[in-house]
């Protein structure tokens, strides 16, 4: 009976099924290491994925928000040329016409004389307005006589329109500077001028330009009412974007100082490239362009 009953018992611990591995963690639960592994791995490939499509939509942004900026200076210059050309020229013609009728008018017709006077009076003055919009939408002597004497002729227009005195100081020699360069620190000085004539509540202002090594350094100072950066930052300083997005698409810096009752300070800074180093990568593009074609 003893060995029958040790019999059964070692009959059924064999034919006991072998308990599963891992039960107790799956009833908790919790997950193997390899599964854990294996989920962290997938999201760090999520996250890098992630990362990777907000790189490439950042730039696309920037390409397609620096087109944008060109094709607005390209519409800038030809309506520019179009009013300058067109409508300022006629207006002009019309105040000289005008003149010359008047002064043929007998001495009889001095009312009539007078009046012909006052309309070429006013004639010269839709013309002067006409020039200043000009002006504004495409200076010429940017692409003439180059960014300082650009920004010179701007300050002195700026002073007489706004009654805002403004200094000018080139500090050194200012060389060369691209096209787009110049363009840009243009109009941040531009609008820095702007924002002062309508915020700042100031008299005086303070525009500098200089090179130092390889940047080109725009500084615009007012020791006016200041303002709130953290308000600007929140989307109500537009002006404060399109300097922020100018001075990116030309791989420059902009820093913005501020604060209630303490004025504002902008200081931009871009660098620059040699008219040698420009024919050198000009050079090196045209020679992959011909490998590429098999030329």
């Amino acid at each position: 009976m003893a060995a029958t009953a040790k019999a059964k018992e070692t009959g059924s611990q064999a034919g006991q099924p072998e308990a599963p591995r891992n039960v107790g963690n799956a009833a908790s639960g919790k997950k193997s290491e390899p599964a854990r592994e294996f989920m962290g791995k997938t999201l760090e490939s999520i996250i890098a994925g992630v990362a990777v499509e907000r790189t490439r939509a950042d730039e696309a942004l920037r390409v397609l928000t620096g087109r944008l900026i060109q094709a607005q200076e390209e519409e800038r210059r030809r309506l520019a040329r179009e009013l300058h050309d067109g409508l300022n020229q006629q207006l002009a013609m019309l105040a000289v016409e005008l003149g010359m009728l008047g002064q043929q008018v007998s001495e009889d017709g001095q009312g009539i004389r007078e009046q012909l006077l006052r309309l070429r009076d006013r004639a010269e003055g839709l013309c002067n307005d006409l020039r200043r919009m000009t002006h504004q939408l495409h200076p010429a002597a940017l692409e003439h006589l180059g960014l300082v004497a650009a920004v010179r002729s701007h300050c002195l227009e700026f002073s007489r329109n706004e009654g805002i005195s403004v200094s000018f100081q080139v500090a050194g020699t200012v060389g060369w500077l691209r096209p787009e360069v110049s363009v840009s620190l243009y109009r941040i000085a531009q609008e820095a001028l702007r924002n002062v004539a309508k915020h700042s509540g100031g008299e005086h202002a303070w525009v500098e330009i200089g090179q130092q090594g390889g940047h080109v350094r725009l500084s615009v100072v007012d020791r006016g009412v200041g303002f709130d950066l953290r308000t600007a930052k929140a989307g109500k300083g537009l002006g404060i974007i399109s300097m922020r997005e100018r001075v990116q698409l030309v791989s420059g810096t902009v820093v913005i100082e501020s604060a209630p009752g303490r004025g504002t300070v902008v200081e931009v800074r871009v660098p620059v490239e040699s008219r040698k180093g420009k024919r050198a990568s000009r050079g090196s593009n045209h020679a992959k362009t011909k490998t590429v074609a098999g030329g």
